[in-house]
């Protein structure tokens, strides 16, 4: 029997003999009733809006009270505020690797350039990009937000099954170089927890929202052996300048091994990627995916 069982129990016994007393001990008796469900009330209540379950640490009263972890949580992570909520799993200060240097171009590659895409998957759109990328042969690597892909699983598999590659965007798109190193760290476990589970397969490569970088930032993704990947061509499709700036800017700004930023969700970047693909390849110009940009600049992954 629990305590408040207990307590209910006492003050039943003792109201047993009410019809025995003054009429001071009745109001003394119903007192001490309505403290018992007011307790009972309240402990109902916190459990309720806690959503956690009740454990005994020693078998005795007090109680200990314990969040219920979610079946399919990565390790050190639960369902807290925006999906995450880090458990103390990090590495001490002194014991964090040396962060490597983010990627923003293979200039050993040769005439080789990579497409990538951000802050997917969406509904309606995702498709309609790989229509394109399909109809001109053109593979690319879609770095996805982490939430967005456990939302739209198909549309993963879709990139995938069109011979894409897919890496992490992050789980929830913040700005990630202004968060504590822990909080990072969850926010990038997460998202790669997440994508590994849709695509059977390792993610190996990390973009971070805005670009923003911090070392606590690249030492997560280090430690996570997550490669931090950035761009050296930014046309600025998000501020939807048109399609003809979008391909006139890469068009000026493309080197050998360059990596190009494009967005998903843009009605402009849709209607540049053909042109934009048909420019490249007439200026000598293969495209590939970031695996195959490395690989042909001789880079480890």
């Amino acid at each position: 029997m629990g305590q408040a069982g207990k307590i209910v129990e006492e003050r039943w016994l003792r109201a047993e003999g009410v019809g025995r007393h003054a009429r001071a001990v009745w109001a003394e008796v119903l007192l001490r009733l309505c403290y018992v469900i007011t307790l009972a009330a309240l402990m109902s209540v916190v459990a309720t809006i806690a959503g956690a379950s009740w454990y005994r640490e020693d078998g005795v009263f007090p109680y200990v009270f314990m969040e219920a972890l979610p079946e399919t949580s990565p390790p050190g992570l639960s369902n807290g505020p925006e999906g995450l909520k880090p458990y103390p799993t990090e590495t001490h200060p002194a014991e964090r690797v040396e962060p490597s240097r983010p990627l923003r171009q293979v200039p050993n590659a040769g005439r080789r350039v990579a497409l990538t895409f951000d802050d997917g998957p969406f509904p309606r759109w995702t498709e309609r990009y790989l229509a394109v990328l399909a109809a001109t042969k053109t593979p690319a690597t879609f770095f996805l937000v982490g939430r967005q892909a456990q939302a739209f699983p198909q549309l993963v598999q879709a990139v995938l099954t069109g011979g894409h590659e897919v890496a992490s965007h992050s789980w929830r798109h913040a700005n990630l170089s202004k968060v504590p190193f822990k909080e990072a760290q969850a926010d990038l476990r997460q998202a790669a927890f997440v994508l590994e589970e849709i695509s059977g397969g390792q993610i190996k490569y990390f973009r971070p929202p805005y670009g923003a970088l911090s070392d606590d930032l690249l030492t997560a993704a280090t430690e996570l052996k997550l490669k931090t990947v950035t761009w050296n061509i930014d046309p600025r499709d998000w501020s939807n300048p048109g399609p003809d700036a979008i391909v006139k800017n890469v068009m000026n700004n493309v080197r050998d091994g360059s990596i190009i930023l494009l967005h998903e969700g843009h009605p402009g970047t849709l209607a540049a990627l053909p042109l934009l693909v048909k420019r490249l390849r007439e200026k000598g110009y293969e495209l590939v995916t970031v695996s195959e940009l490395m690989a042909a600049g001789g880079m480890e992954e």
